[in-house]
């Protein structure tokens, strides 16, 4: 077979057409989908990010915002409550020098700080891309007063001889806090002299125990507990030797002490009273009064009547 110039001329073409189709077609399939719809993506949010954050007044609040596929469109905060902008890319459209827009290049997070936080700050923030039609994300900013709670009553009555068991949480900090402080009056029980004393802190569940052993009339008073970044909370520690109980009361609340100042009261245990003896207490006459405190002792529950 004879092959003329023009011949060997369309062969060549053929076959370099045929080799770039080939390398085309092995690069399509290589590259990702997103490189060649890369212009034509829609932003979308990331939502891996907490939505819901709680701080305590002080503490700086960063609510984070991640954009995907973002291209030249711009990221706003907007306070819901008022429509204020707060933020438009990295610059900040407010007088409250506590916030703040932050933004590192390259990366698809923008966050709002808030510095030193305070309850005025609570509310809704949205978090807007301007695309046509605008998306946005909402986050709820909560900024709660953090104070501890002992757990109980206000007020304990502990047997003499029995032990006081105090137990302090401080549930509402958003960190757990560095210390938690025993005070009995305005002296710190923790490193006290007394000897017998016990305290367990635990930073994970934000509590403290106090165990103070084989209490005396001496251990009554005001206990308090301080955690370093929340309100202190108090209690009233009763510690009856027995006898009367006018001795009992001496820290009791005023109208307890103004009551039993008048009265000469006996001190009965129910162990003491038959069930029908113990009935028949409250259908004596008016000028009878019985009180029925709790009483703590080594880690079970009396119950005490106190009879005039």
């Amino acid at each position: 077979m004879n092959f003329s110039l023009y011949d060997f001329i369309v062969l060549d073409y053929r076959i370099l057409f045929l080799i770039l189709s080939v390398k085309i077609a092995s690069n399509s399939a290589d590259a990702p989908i997103s490189y060649w719809d890369e212009s034509y993506a829609q932003p979308y949010f990331d939502n891996s990010t907490r939505r819901d954050i709680t701080v305590t007044i002080g503490q700086t609040a960063t609510l984070h915002c991640r954009v995907r596929n973002l291209g030249d469109r711009a990221v706003s905060w907007i306070r819901k409550r008022d429509l204020h902008i707060m933020t438009i890319g990295i610059l900040t459209y407010t007088n409250d020098q506590r916030y703040q827009a932050l933004h590192t290049e390259g990366s698809d997070e923008w966050s709002l700080r808030i510095s030193s936080a305070q309850t005025r700050d609570s509310g809704v923030f949205e978090c807007q891309v301007s695309t046509e039609p605008k998306i946005s994300q909402a986050y709820r900013l909560n900024v709660v007063v953090s104070k501890a709670k002992i757990l109980g009553n206000h007020e304990l009555f502990v047997k003499s001889g029995s032990d006081i068991n105090l137990t302090c949480v401080a549930s509402q900090v958003a960190i757990p806090p560095s210390f938690i402080y025993w005070y009995k009056g305005g002296r710190v029980v923790n490193y006290s002299q007394r000897g017998g004393i016990n305290v367990q802190t635990d930073r994970n569940t934000k509590t403290s125990k106090l165990i103070i052993s084989r209490a005396t009339v001496g251990d009554s008073g005001n206990y308090t507990c301080a955690p370093s970044n929340s309100d202190a909370s108090s209690i009233i520690v009763h510690v009856i030797s027995g006898g009367e109980h006018q001795a009992a009361m001496k820290h009791g609340n005023n109208s307890a002490s103004s009551l039993f100042s008048h009265t000469k009261w006996k001190f009965y245990s129910i162990r003491d009273f038959s069930l029908s003896r113990f009935q028949s207490l409250f259908t004596l006459k008016s000028s009878t009064l019985v009180l029925l405190c709790s009483l703590v002792a080594s880690s079970t529950f009396n119950s005490y009547v106190y009879v005039r």
